[in-house]
């Protein structure tokens, strides 16, 4: 459970357009270590979204580049034509297939004990420059109809062949259920996910949340387009006005990135290139466009590594960038420092970077010795005359992507010569102290009773999500007790967005208490939870199975039913009610329960088998023999797989 958790927080492989892909190109890794250069040309054609016609009116040029050279532009997109082909997993014995049928892609995965799911390919995450991965929405393993349930697809491309994806090389492997939600997308769209056609929000007491969270819509990848100018310059509706006079203002109405001070465009870029350990998102953290209202560490705080590791995470660009020298020395430095925001990393080139280099080093000069060639420093041929990014920006293996090369934007004097075949980690240093980046422009702030239980809780929730039960506890200790008014209210000092009020935090809470053996504590952070949302789901059904657990069956059938009529397509209060009317024996009420449940979910074998078996009791031959063929289907061997834990979602 924890595995899912932390990989469904933030996962490295849906992130392929942190490093400047080229839409439209596949590539190849390259042999003798150079850029990852593309294959063939970008598409300097590419037709103008509707998003982006307002600009490209007056911005012709800007937006042709963008969207000929730049990942950003097609960060999502249609399935295309993937390649075909199928990976076994060597950790468990899964095989997974990847065909072109006369109805599309479809993605075949096949179990260890026989057991076969389903799921057709929907939509790809990343432009291509390093590899794409596979979204697919899961179909019904006997009729064939689509469910709306996103997921990542276990195997991904890279240099045009198939790959096991990140996830699973974890234990244990998630396969086809890595489940696709709002979290994993939302550093590739700017839509909200929430106002797709067929997303599963809930009912209006829910207030717009989407339960279960990966229940998008079977066409959500016809709605979905890569992201624009609003990502980092915000609405251009203003400016709009003040162009055709009907605004007025001092400036264009529009911010220049380049104008503002440095930290505020820092923080535009870290919405995306900042990762961490762990991140939390609070209020507008997600908003388009640069903010001049709050630093980005009070509305979305980034847990980091109190100790710097040689190595570093595919999506660490700015946690790496502010370990370099020249960035903590060098006042007013930021991404567009060296990037050009308009054109991909490879459009623009490695001379390019060079040339950054040098405005600020042209004085002092190279110091390497004429006689110590760059590859004896780097281990690699020189891509430049100069070799300055070779020198010093290591090109290798992220820890949490293989089959890749990025930069390590690290920049160091003397660089470590890159090291080969490193294991896939979820963490840079699973146990090491933890710190909140950029924390001395909020320090003010934490520096206060209000400041110090914000940090507490922020922290807490982290570690939480790492799996560091204890310390999460420990940090959660010093926050109000649970089932307290001010356990609710933290009423923190600006710019600090509120975080005791958040229901996220108390159901994070209520878990910790629950790892504890704390069930009265956690049964009160549930509560607080449900004062502050009283249709959460999460803290809805954790709550109800503490209830059943303790005999208290009218309690568990309140929660569940508030989920069901909030989330009417979400099979998991169903499972619930399953065991409860296990428990009592109400063979109609388990009937009844199971028959919903495989209505919203129809992939769970050991639901099926149960569902059959009942259905052989009570003499109705014909759906028992159709339940328990799907059983069959999707887990021959049940036993063996409620032994591994290999059914239940």
């Amino acid at each position: 459970m924890k595995s899912r958790l932390l990989v469904g927080l933030c996962c490295a492989a849906s992130l392929w357009a942190c490093e400047g892909e080229t839409p439209g190109t596949q590539t190849k890794p390259p042999e003798d270590g150079g850029s990852n250069q593309p294959t063939s040309t970008p598409n300097a054609a590419a037709r103008v979204p509707v998003a982006l016609e307002s600009c490209a009116g007056c911005h012709a040029g800007i937006v042709r580049a963008f969207l000929g050279e730049h990942a950003m532009a097609a960060s999502v997109g249609p399935v295309g034509e993937p390649p075909t082909g199928s990976v076994v997993n060597p950790g468990n014995g899964r095989s997974y297939e990847i065909s072109r049928e006369l109805d599309g892609a479809w993605l075949t995965t096949l179990e260890a004990d026989g057991g076969r799911r389903r799921q057709r390919l929907v939509g790809r995450i990343g432009a291509g420059r390093f590899g794409n991965s596979w979204v697919t929405v899961e179909a019904d393993v006997v009729s064939g109809e689509l469910t709306d349930r996103l997921f990542f697809a276990p195997l991904e491309t890279m240099g045009g062949e198939l790959v096991l994806a990140p996830f699973e090389e974890e234990e244990p492997a998630a396969g086809a259920d890595m489940a696709l939600t709002e979290g994993c997308l939302g550093c590739h769209v700017d839509q909200a996910l929430s106002e797709l056609p067929g997303a599963a929000v809930g009912e209006p007491l829910a207030g717009g949340t989407l339960f279960p969270a990966n229940a998008l819509g079977r066409g959500a990848f016809e709605h979905l387009s890569g992201l624009g100018c609003a990502t980092c310059h915000g609405s251009a509706d203003y400016h709009l006005a003040v162009i055709a006079g009907t605004e007025t203002a001092l400036d264009h109405g529009l911010p220049t990135l380049g104008a503002l001070p440095a930290a505020v465009q820092l923080d535009t870029c870290a919405r995306c290139h900042l990762q961490g350990e762990a991140r939390w998102e609070l209020h507008g953290a997600r908003a388009r466009g640069p903010s001049l209202a709050a630093p980005l560490a009070a509305r979305l705080p980034v847990l980091v590594t109190a100790t710097n590791g040689d190595d570093f995470r595919f999506v660490g660009q700015l946690e790496r960038l502010s370990l370099s020298a020249c960035f903590q020395q060098t006042k007013g430095m930021t991404c567009a420092s060296c990037h050009d925001p308009h054109r991909g990393v490879a459009a623009q080139g490695v001379t390019s970077f060079d040339a950054s280099c040098q405005e600020c080093h042209r004085e002092r000069g190279c110091t390497r010795p004429a006689d110590l060639a760059v590859e004896a420093v780097t281990g690699e041929p020189p891509r430049t005359a100069d070799g300055c990014v070779d020198c010093h920006v290591r090109r290798s293996q992220p820890f949490d992507l293989t089959h890749v090369r990025s930069a390590d934007h690290w920049v160091r004097r003397r660089i470590p010569i890159p090291e080969t075949g490193i294991s896939h980690r979820q963490f840079s240093d699973r146990e090491a102290p933890l710190r909140l980046w950029d924390r001395e422009r909020i320090a003010e702030a934490l520096d206060t009773a209000a400041g110090r239980r914000w940090e507490n809780a922020v922290v807490g929730m982290g570690l939480a999500t790492m799996g560091r039960v204890e310390e999460a506890a420990a940090r959660f200790a010093a926050l109000p007790a649970p089932g307290t008014a001010e356990a609710v209210t933290s009423a923190p000092q600006a710019p600090l967005s509120p975080v005791l009020e958040r229901p996220d935090l108390h159901q994070s809470r209520g878990l910790v208490l629950l790892a504890t053996g704390d069930l009265d504590g956690a049964l009160a952070a549930f509560g607080d939870a449900l004062a502050l949302d009283p249709t959460h789901p999460a803290a809805r059904l954790a709550r109800a199975r503490i209830r059943l657990d303790r005999g208290d069956v009218a309690g568990s059938l309140e929660d569940t039913q508030v989920v069901i009529e909030a989330f009417p397509t979400a099979e998991h209060p169903w499972r619930l009610r399953v065991d409860l009317a296990e428990r009592a024996g109400r063979v109609d009420m388990a009937l009844a329960g199971l028959e919903a449940l495989t209505r919203r979910w129809p992939s769970d074998g050991v639901s099926w088998q149960k569902l059959g078996l009942l259905l052989q009791q009570r003499g109705d031959r014909e759906r028992a023999a159709d339940a328990l063929t799907r059983a069959e289907l999707l887990a021959p061997d049940l036993d063996l797989r409620r032994a591994s834990g290999g059914v239940g979602r």
